[in-house]
C-alpha cells in the first residue's frame, strides 16, 4: 500500500489543546478530518469515532488516545498568580520556564510558569528538585480580580509549544503522546477505504493519561471482535536510557509490538506476519502486569476483547519537545491498514 501522511492534519492535531478530561478541542480536529471520508460521532464520555462499512464483519476497533498531559488551576492568589495541579504525569523540572495556553472564559489565555530567579535561591533550594507546588503560572494579571475575569478555579491549560521539524524527517512537539496515536488510527482508516469489508472504527479516546477510562467505555460501547491500540514507546537509544529497562525501540528503526498479558497472542502473530511480509521493521517489547496503554482496559471489557498493541518510538516523553521519526509513523499506518485488510 502506498501512503503519504497528511502532515497539515497532524500539525493541527498537535496544536490543539486537549488535557485529560478536557479533550474537546483535539477531538473536534479529529472529527473534522474524519468527516471527509467516514461516518463520525461522539459518545457521552467524549470519545470521537470515525467509521467505515457499518455492519461489516469482523468489527475492528483502532484506538489512539487524544488527551495530553496538562494542568488545572487550583487557586488564584491575590497577586493574580495561578497555582496548579497536574492532569497526567509531570516531571515538574520540565515545567519550569515553560509557556502555557489556558482554555479561558472567552478564549485562549497565555501564561508562563515561574519560579524565583537563580540569583535569590537559597543554597538548599538550588540543590532540591522542584516540586509542582513550588511553581505558579503568571498570565500577566495585575491582581486576583483581573485574573478571575479571564480564568477561574478549574480552568485547564497545556504547553504552548508548536511543532518544529528537525533534521531529516524528525518532528519535535508537545502532545505527540499520544495525539500521534489518534493520527495513525485515522490515517489507517483512510487507507482502508475500498480495501476491506470489515467494519472498522477509529477512535480518538479520552482520559488515557489518568486511567484509560475513555478506552474502556469505547470498547464496551462498540463490542468489537478485536482491537488494535496505538501509543508511543520510549526510545532506547537516548543518552541515559537503559535498554534492559525500556526495551529495544529506536527512533527511525521501526515500530514496537507488545508481548504481555494484555497483548493477544493471535493478534500479535498476525501483526508480525504482515510486517515481515511487507518488509516493515519492528521490535518486540515485553510488558509486565501493565502495558501502560489503553489496551489494559480494552482487553478486559465484556468477556474479553483480543487486543494488539503497536507503538512508535518517542524521545523525551511528557515534555514540550517529544521527538518522533516520520518513517515510523508511516510504517505504523501501513502495518495497521495491511493487517486489517487481510483479516
Amino acid at each position: 500500500m502506498d501512503y503519504a501522511p497528511n502532515l497539515p492534519f497532524l500539525e493541527r492535531l498537535l496544536m490543539a489543546a486537549g488535557p485529560s478530561g478536557f479533550e474537546g478541542e483535539a477531538t473536534r480536529v479529529f472529527l473534522e478530518e474524519a468527516k471527509t471520508f467516514a461516518l463520525t460521532e461522539e459518545d457521552r464520555h467524549g470519545n470521537a469515532y470515525a467509521r467505515l462499512n457499518p455492519g461489516g464483519r469482523p468489527k475492528v476497533l483502532l484506538l489512539g488516545h487524544a488527551d495530553e498531559i496538562g494542568v488545572i488551576v487550583s487557586h488564584v492568589e491575590e497577586g493574580g498568580f495561578l497555582r496548579l495541579k497536574p492532569l497526567g504525569g509531570w516531571d515538574p523540572q520540565v515545567l519550569v520556564g515553560q509557556r502555557l495556553r489556558f482554555l479561558g472564559k472567552g478564549g485562549p489565555v497565555y501564561g508562563v510558569v515561574g519560579r524565583k530567579a537563580v540569583h535569590v535561591l537559597k543554597e538548599e533550594e538550588r540543590k532540591r528538585a522542584v516540586a509542582l507546588e513550588d511553581l505558579f503560572a503568571d498570565i500577566g494579571a495585575r491582581d486576583r480580580e483581573e485574573a478571575l475575569a479571564h480564568l477561574e478555579v478549574g480552568s485547564v491549560g497545556v504547553l504552548d509549544q508548536p511543532p518544529r521539524w528537525l533534521l531529516g524527517r524528525r518532528l519535535a512537539s508537545k502532545a505527540l503522546d499520544n495525539r500521534l496515536g489518534a493520527f495513525v488510527v485515522l490515517e489507517a482508516l483512510r487507507l482502508l477505504q475500498g480495501r476491506t469489508g470489515a467494519e472498522v472504527v477509529a477512535v480518538a479516546t479520552v482520559q488515557e493519561e489518568i486511567g484509560a477510562y475513555g478506552a474502556r467505555t469505547a470498547a464496551f460501547r462498540e463490542a468489537p471482535d478485536l482491537a488494535l491500540v496505538v501509543d508511543v514507546h520510549h526510545d532506547g537509544t537516548t543518552p541515559g536510557m537503559e535498554k534492559a529497562r525500556v526495551g529495544e525501540a529506536a527512533l527511525g528503526q521501526g515500530v514496537v509490538l507488545d508481548v504481555g498479558p494484555f497483548a493477544d497472542r493471535e493478534v500479535l502473530k498476525g501483526l508480525r506476519a504482515v510486517a515481515e511480509e511487507a518488509g516493515i521493521p519492528y521490535v518486540l517489547h515485553a510488558h509486565g502486569p501493565s502495558s501502560g496503554t489503553d489496551a489494559d482496559e480494552v482487553a478486559k471489557v465484556r468477556e474479553g476483547i483480543p487486543t494488539g498493541i503497536l507503538s512508535l518510538p518517542l524521545r523525551y516523553m511528557h515534555s514540550p519537545v517529544e521527538v518522533v521519526d516520520l518513517a515510523d509513523v508511516e510504517r505504523a499506518v501501513r502495518l495497521l491498514a495491511l493487517y486489517v485488510a487481510r483479516l
